[in-house]
């Protein structure tokens, strides 16, 4: 079986910590870009897990899915291909407005030809608790309709400059995650606090401890050049 549509490998537990569903999606990479890079998605069947366990599918319609890549192998390595190409224009789109510099224009044009592809399957439709946008699937194993949903939620984090203004990049070294700095004083630095955060403080911890001991260092070379002076000085005296 082609590893684009692997369904035996055990399931990531993806991490959902950018606050917008879009933001999540572009943090299925880890490390930093440009530098150091994990691919999280690396087949079909890690989208089709990132997708159920953001909410986009039900345990049904994942299955489906992925019964459906199994027997569409070519078509289920562009469905991956499509979902990365447009999960990489989010992230430069975001991570340049955190940077408070304007976004490509060819990254907004793609975002807005994915938007008109899939923006016309919504659908408003009744629940319990009355009505609930929906999306309508020409098959239960549409393969890319997962897409619409993400691209949604990039267009409604542009539109929404209470959120846009505090969307930040994290401050790791070696981590570019995005997220929504939802905070009360919006002084969220990092993705996750107990990770990038930690290796921060644990990092000056040790640069302080280094200059500390690089000055005591030094403090002692000085005193023993000034005590080896005065030890010529006095002995000339004698």
């Amino acid at each position: 079986m082609s590893a684009a549509v692997n369904t035996t490998s055990p399931s990531r537990k993806f991490q959902f910590v950018g606050g917008d569903l879009c933001l999540d999606f572009t943090n299925t990479v880890g490390g930093k870009r440009g530098l150091s890079t994990r691919e999280y998605l690396n087949s079909y069947a890690d989208f089709v897990s990132w997708s159920r366990q953001a909410g986009l599918l039900d345990d049904s319609t994942a299955d489906a899915l992925l019964r459906s890549a199994a027997r569409q192998t070519d078509e289920s390595v562009a469905a991956l291909r499509r979902a990365l190409v447009l999960r990489e224009s989010i992230y430069r789109i975001f991570a340049a407005l955190a940077s408070d510099e304007l976004p490509q224009t060819s990254d907004l044009d793609h975002l807005n030809t994915e938007l008109s592809t899939y923006l016309g399957r919504l659908r408003v439709v009744s629940s319990k608790k009355g009505f609930n946008w929906t999306w309508k699937t020409e098959t239960d194993d549409d393969l890319e309709q997962p897409l619409g949903p993400i691209a949604r939620s990039a267009g409604e984090l542009l539109t929404s400059p209470h959120l846009l203004e505090h969307v930040r990049q994290c401050g790791g070294d070696r981590c570019g995650w995005l997220f929504v700095d939802a905070t009360k004083n919006h002084s969220r630095r990092w993705c996750v606090m107990s990770e990038c955060g930690n290796v921060a403080k644990v990092r000056r911890f040790r640069m302080k401890n280094r200059r500390a001991r690089s000055g005591s260092s030094a403090s002692r070379r000085k005193a023993r050049r000034v005590k080896s002076t005065t030890s010529v000085k006095a002995g000339g005296l004698m």
